[in-house]
C-alpha cells in the first residue's frame, strides 16, 4: 500500500513553500572559510596534512571537522559521536548521515550547514594513492548489492519472496533508478555520475514483504514492509527505488510517487518499476507511530539514492506518551512512514474525518468501509 512519500530531507511541513525555503537561506549565516584552515586553535588543517599521502589520485576528506567548526561558531552542542577521535579520523560519512545525528537542528540551519561544510571540504581536497582510492569507493556503501559472478551469468533478476502472497507480475523489480528520457541531461548529470556502480536485482536483507492479516489494520488484505532484524536509531535499510521522471509530469493516478532530488525537481514512481520499499505503509489508523523516514544520500561514487532509514526517534502524538526510549525497529516489527498531509487531503479531503484511530490508541472506532481496491498489492 506504499504511496506517495515527502522527501524528509528537505521539509517535512507540506505547507513550507520554495519561497520560504529562499528567505530562509538569506538570513541563515555559516562561518567564514577561512577560520577551518587559518585558525591555530582549530586542528582541521593537522588532520587534513595527517590524511595527504603520495599518488595522483584524489579524494575529500572527512567532512566531520567542519561541521564540529560550524557548529561551534554557532554555539551549538556538538554530540559525542561526532567528537569520537576515531569518527573524526577514520571514517568518512556524507554529509546526510552526519546531519541525521543533528535532530534539533532547524530546517534553515541544516542547509547552511551542509553548503558551508560541503564547500570547505571539497576546498581541502587531499592526495591519496591509488589502493587507498579503491578502499575510499568502498566507504558509504550500502554493500548489499555487490554484483557477484552469479549474477552476471544471470538474466533474470532475483524476485523477493512475499509472505502470504506473490511479487506483483506487473512490477519489475529493479535496485538501480530507471530514467525517463524527458528529464534534462543536466539535471540528471548532477546525480548519476560517469562511474554509476550498478546494483544485483536481488531482494534486501534488511527487510521483508509480508501480507497484511490484522483486521485491525487500514491495510488489512494487502501487503506491509517489515524488518527482518532490530536495528538501531538512524540506520539505512534499503532505498526507495522507482522511474524518475520531471516532478509534475509523473503519472498523476500513480499512489507510488515520491519526491526526489536535492530540490524536489524530480518523482521517482515505483508503480510499475522498483523494489521492496514500494510497500511500506502510512503510519495513520495503524495505532503506531512512524518509525522510519525518507533521507536523500550520495554512495560512494556520488550517486543520489532516496533512502529509508530507522527514525533517530519517534513523534509523540495522540495518547501514546511512552514511547520517548525509543531505541529503533524490533525485528518483524512493520516500517511505518508518513505519506504527508497534502497526501491524504488530496485523497479523502477533510482529514478530521479520515484519522479514526491515533497512536497507542485501541481499534474501537474503525469505521465500516468497504474496500474497493482491485489489486491486493496497492
Amino acid at each position: 500500500m506504499a504511496k506517495k512519500k515527502k522527501n524528509c530531507n528537505i521539509s517535512q511541513d507540506p505547507t513550507y513553500n520554495k519561497r520560504q525555503r529562499s528567505e530562509d537561506t538569506r538570513h541563515t549565516f555559516s562561518p567564514p572559510l577561512s577560520t577551518v584552515a587559518q585558525s591555530p586553535k582549530n586542528e582541521t588543517k593537522e588532520r587534513i596534512v595527517a590524511q595527504t599521502r603520495k599518488g595522483g589520485e584524489k579524494r575529500p576528506v572527512s567532512i566531520v571537522p567542519y561541521v564540529i567548526r560550524w557548529l561551534e561558531f554557532r554555539k551549538k552542542t556538538v554530540p559525542k559521536s561526532l567528537k569520537c577521535d576515531d569518527t573524526r579520523e577514520l571514517a568518512t560519512p556524507d554529509i546526510d548521515q552526519v546531519l541525521r545525528q543533528l535532530p534539533n537542528l532547524r530546517e534553515r540551519e541544516r542547509r547552511a550547514l551542509k553548503r558551508y561544510a560541503e564547500k570547505a571540504r571539497d576546498r581541502d581536497c587531499v592526495e591519496v594513492d591509488s589502493d587507498a582510492k579503491k578502499e575510499s569507493d568502498l566507504e558509504g556503501s550500502d554493500g548489499e548489492y555487490e554484483i557477484s559472478e552469479n549474477d552476471r551469468l544471470s538474466t533474470a533478476p532475483q524476485v523477493p519472496n512475499v509472505r502470504g502472497g506473490t511479487w506483483p507480475s506487473h512490477v519489475e523489480f529493479s535496485n538501480d533508478y530507471r530514467w525517463d528520457e524527458s528529464v534534462p541531461s543536466e539535471i540528471k548529470d548532477k546525480y548519476v555520475p560517469r562511474t554509476i556502480r550498478r546494483r544485483a536485482a536481488r531482494p534486501s536483507r534488511n527487510v521483508y514483504v509480508k501480507s497484511i492479516t490484522d483486521l485491525d489494520h487500514p491495510a488489512y488484505g494487502e501487503f506491509g514492509l517489515y524488518s527482518a532484524h532490530n536495528l538501531p536509531p538512524g540506520s539505512w535499510l534499503l532505498d526507495y527505488i522507482g522511474h524518475n521522471t520531471l516532478g509534475g509530469t509523473q503519472d498523476k493516478n500513480s499512489d507510488y510517487v515520491s519526491d526526489f532530488g536535492e530540490k524536489s525537481e524530480l518523482a521517482c514512481d515505483a508503480n510499475t518499476f522498483g523494489n521492496e520499499a514500494r510497500f511500506i505503509n502510512d503510519f495513520r489508523n495503524t495505532g503506531k507511530h512512524a518509525n522510519v523516514e525518507f533521507n536523500v544520500r550520495r554512495d560512494a561514487r556520488g550517486e543520489l539514492r532516496q533512502g529509508v532509514y530507522v527514525k533517530l526517534k519517534k513523534d509523540v502524538r495522540g495518547n501514546d506518551k511512552n514511547n520517548k526510549d525509543f531505541n529503533g525497529v524490533k525485528q518483524d516489527e512493520e516500517l511505518l512512514v508518513t505519506y504527508g498531509k497534502s497526501y491524504w487531503r488530496s485523497r479523502v479531503g477533510n482529514l478530521t474525518d479520515f484519522v479514526w484511530r491515533l497512536p497507542g490508541q485501541p481499534a474501537t472506532n474503525r469505521p465500516q468501509v468497504e474496500t474497493t481496491s482491485k489489486d491486493p498489492c496497492i
